[in-house]
């Protein structure tokens, strides 16, 4: 009996006690087993106590000195009652033992925490870059706007003197610094663009290490045989997770039988599986290689990740990139093509001081390369498409898909089906020429397959169409001569405010020169029956018509009667008109030089609704520009201060519930040094008592 209660107190108390027993009996000594067991279990008690003592003061100090330390959860001794023994008919008490050191954790409070990261970094990145997209509208891309109304300023000067070569080389001047503003505002962006990617390519490198780390730390807890002891792992873990979640949206499994966690990315990737880490990289987009894709690296393969699900700093980036810049990009090339469109149009609608037909102010915006550049496709690919823009009116922002698909027959042939998809998902199929070539107009854009890609059964190639996004960077100056600008306009049509029709008026070829006038066009109605009078403003008389009568849904040629002279065709009115409907119509000598008829139409530009479905000036489309930059920045400041506020009240809950309070850890080492105190002086009754029966013996 003795030695059962002795041994349990270690190998000290049971060499102790069979050293007593054998004393014992070598001198015929008896003792109660009541003695021996009070003295041993004093022992036993004294130990106990302090060794768990001992443990909660190496816990609070740990706590104490982890105070500062980022991602550390507080630690906490479990300790229990030890098993009572049997003894006299009664069980006593044999002291206390540690049975764990856990975590003062909440895996919801710490999700909570990892969402809320990555909220906020995403706010804060898409701030950041909208911050700096809103002072490029306001400082370089505005000086493209101002450039042009310096233009058109100069050109209504250059109305009042049209032969003046001064005042045409300052608007050739203006013209040109349009054009370079415009350059210089693409390739700013263009250079935000490419600085994004660069961030984006570093983001990946962090985001590669933590994966590392994670794998790291995971191969770790795998070698431990339980949670105990892993608690600093634990912590570690937690804060390469809440590092991770700036980057990216993470989600955390636990993985059953195993302390280590899978770590999947976005909306299902898997970053981190056991000791295994993935690779990110940043790859060349497919047709267009200027947009960057995020791609998941698994050995030999390589998975596009879907930008708008991966969240933080990298789906900031990504959305900043690739629904602002670009959009912004868009906008600044559609403002340069209808800049250049119309002040072309007007040119070559003119005379100029040489007598000469006007020839372009800027380069051709349907240029052969223009049109190749804005059909992005395949690497490798053999078609050859030519994208020309019609009307700049009906341009829309944004990219299309021209989708080529071939399909063999019954006779064994193959044969290609083109289909253009614009950015609601509307599809247009391309319909064959009588050259062979496969076109579709969409949108004031004419798309054309010139040739068709070398494509086997089954097989489909997607080409991008950008057809606005190299506007700006190709705009260039293409006059140097000042007497080349055409100021005389042999023809000006003018419909009245008032006008409720459609109708458009155009010149008819070869006018001669005795018909230069200015008139004015009025659609009457007389017995249900649309006519057309002429008046000659300078005399106020009305011009005899060869034919009066006007029909809404047919165009009609206006034909001036002369007795003497044959009939002139002096124009042509379209269908749509309606009745009082009215146009103000100057028609100028075919050949007169020194006219200022075309300077004050492209003057008038300056504020007609001539883009965006007519809702648009040339400049209106900067001002949409700058307002959409500005309304973006001002939401991205708000979201970013609401995510604020809910970041920092789930880092308060996991502070308060994880975090190391001096005041409380102070406490127990005082409690704790009391109790270790204590069982000292336990341990000092037990060795007295020992002392007075080695003394008895």
């Amino acid at each position: 009996m003795l030695e059962r209660y002795l041994f349990k107190s270690g190998s000290f108390l049971a060499c102790l006690a069979a050293a007593l027993s054998q004393h014992i009996v070598d001198n015929g000594l008896i003792f109660s087993g009541e003695q021996w067991a009070m003295a041993v279990d004093l022992m036993q008690i004294g130990v106990s106590g302090l060794r768990t003592s001992q443990k909660q003061l190496d816990v609070a100090s740990h706590n104490i000195t982890n105070v500062n330390t980022p991602g550390y959860s507080r630690q906490v001794v479990e300790q229990k009652t030890d098993n009572a023994q049997w003894n006299g008919n009664n069980y006593y008490g044999t002291g206390a033992y540690i049975d764990n050191v856990s975590r003062a954790y909440d895996q919801f409070a710490a999700r909570e925490l990892t969402l809320s990261t990555t909220q906020l970094e995403e706010a804060n990145v898409k701030q950041q870059h909208l911050a700096m997209l809103d002072d490029f509208t306001s400082k370089s891309a505005v000086n493209s706007v101002n450039s042009m109304n310096d233009f058109y300023h100069s050109v209504r000067s250059l109305a009042d003197n049209p032969s003046d070569l001064g005042s045409r080389q300052t608007v050739l001047e203006h013209a040109n610094q349009a054009a370079v503003n415009l350059n210089n505002a693409h390739e700013t962006l263009t250079n935000i663009r490419t600085d994004v990617n660069q961030q984006l390519s570093v983001s990946l490198e962090r985001v590669n290490a933590l994966g590392q780390e994670l794998a790291a730390v995971n191969t770790s807890l795998q070698q431990q045989s339980s949670s105990d002891g892993s608690n600093d792992l634990f912590d570690q873990q937690r804060t390469l997770i809440n590092e991770l979640a700036k980057y990216t949206q993470v989600t955390v499994l636990a993985d059953k039988g195993s302390l280590a966690n899978t770590v999947i990315i976005g909306s299902g990737d898997t970053l981190v599986s056991g000791v295994t880490a993935s690779q990110l990289k940043l790859i060349d987009g497919d047709p267009d290689i200027a947009n960057k894709q995020i791609a998941l690296i698994n050995g030999n393969n390589s998975k596009p990740i879907k930008s708008d699900t991966i969240g933080g700093s990298l789906g900031a980036m990504l959305t900043v990139r690739d629904d602002v810049i670009d959009k912004s990009l868009d906008q600044l090339g559609q403002m340069a093509i209808g800049f250049a469109s119309q002040m072309n149009d007007l040119q070559q609608q003119g005379v100029d001081l040489n007598g000469q037909q006007g020839q372009a102010l800027f380069n051709d915006i349907n240029s052969t390369e223009a049109m190749s550049q804005r059909a992005l496709k395949p690497f490798g690919s053999s078609s050859d498409i030519s994208v020309k823009i019609d009307d700049i009116n009906q341009l829309k922002l944004g990219d299309y898909q021209l989708v080529s698909e071939a399909e063999e027959g019954i006779d064994k042939k193959i044969s290609i089906s083109h289909m253009v998809i614009d950015q609601q998902g509307n599809k247009t199929q391309l319909e064959a020429n009588d050259e062979g070539k496969f076109v579709a107009k969409v949108d004031g854009l004419e798309i054309i397959v010139n040739e068709q890609p070398s494509l086997i059964a089954g097989e489909t190639e997607t080409t991008i169409i950008q057809p606005l996004r190299r506007g700006a960077a190709d705009i260039s100056l293409a006059m140097t001569d000042p007497r080349s600008l055409a100021g005389h306009r042999q023809f000006t049509a003018i419909a009245a405010e008032s006008n409720l029709g459609s109708a458009t008026i155009t010149k008819a070829e070869n006018v001669p020169d005795d018909a230069a006038g200015r008139y004015q066009l009025k659609l009457n109605s007389v017995d249900e029956k649309m006519t057309v009078t002429v008046t000659d403003l300078k005399t106020n008389a009305e011009v005899e018509l060869v034919d009066n009568s006007y029909s809404v849904d047919k165009s009609a040629t206006i034909v001036f009667k002369h007795d003497d002279l044959p009939s002139i065709p002096v124009m042509t009115l379209s269908a749509g008109a309606k009745a009082n409907d009215s146009f103000e119509i100057e028609l100028g000598a075919q050949n007169s030089q020194g006219g200022n008829g075309n300077f004050l139409a492209m003057q008038q530009v300056q504020h007609q609704k001539t883009m965006a479905d007519g809702k648009s000036s040339v400049i209106d489309v900067f001002e949409s520009l700058a307002t959409d930059v500005g309304m973006l920045k001002k939401n991205a400041d708000k979201l970013s201060e609401v995510n604020q506020l809910d970041f920092d009240s789930a880092s308060e809950r996991v502070s308060n519930l994880s975090g190391v309070n001096l005041d409380e850890e102070a406490a127990n080492l005082m409690k704790f040094q009391q109790s270790y105190m204590a069982s000292s002086r336990i341990m000092s009754v037990a060795k007295e008592t020992f002392d007075t029966l080695m003394r008895a013996v």
